[in-house]
């Protein structure tokens, strides 16, 4: 009996709370990656989130089960049947990006600014 992914979770808590719902349920799912996303958080969320793994024989009850947390009340309908995550995890990456190209700019600016108050002065 192997494991098999169940999803991948953008936050350390969510995925806990999500695989605490599943064992509540009576189903054996694990948060893989917890120490190293605890150390690395980046690095996960890159690589698609924390991984809810359970046997390979309770994946689809727990897609399902998932499925049905995430579409009550108080949380957003999943936009991906096999994710139902991934919505928020692509707010974050957008948003991660739009703040990488900002950090960017003023580190390529720096440079340009000292140049032009040189010009200025000399």
């Amino acid at each position: 009996m192997g494991l098999a992914l169940v999803t991948r979770i953008p936050t350390l808590v969510e995925a806990q709370i999500a695989a605490g719902a599943l064992r509540s349920a009576g189903l054996r799912a694990e948060v893989f990656d917890a120490s190293f996303g605890g150390m690395e958080a980046p690095v996960i969320e890159g690589l698609g989130g924390y991984r809810i793994m359970a046997p390979a024989e309770q994946v689809i009850e727990a897609r399902q089960m998932l499925r049905a947390l995430r579409s009550g009340p108080g949380l957003a309908a999943p936009e991906d049947e096999d994710r139902p995550w991934s919505s928020s995890y692509a707010e974050t990456a957008r948003a991660r990006r739009g703040g990488m190209r900002w950090l960017a700019l003023a580190i390529l600016a720096i440079p340009a600014i000292f140049w032009l108050l040189r010009a200025i002065a000399g």
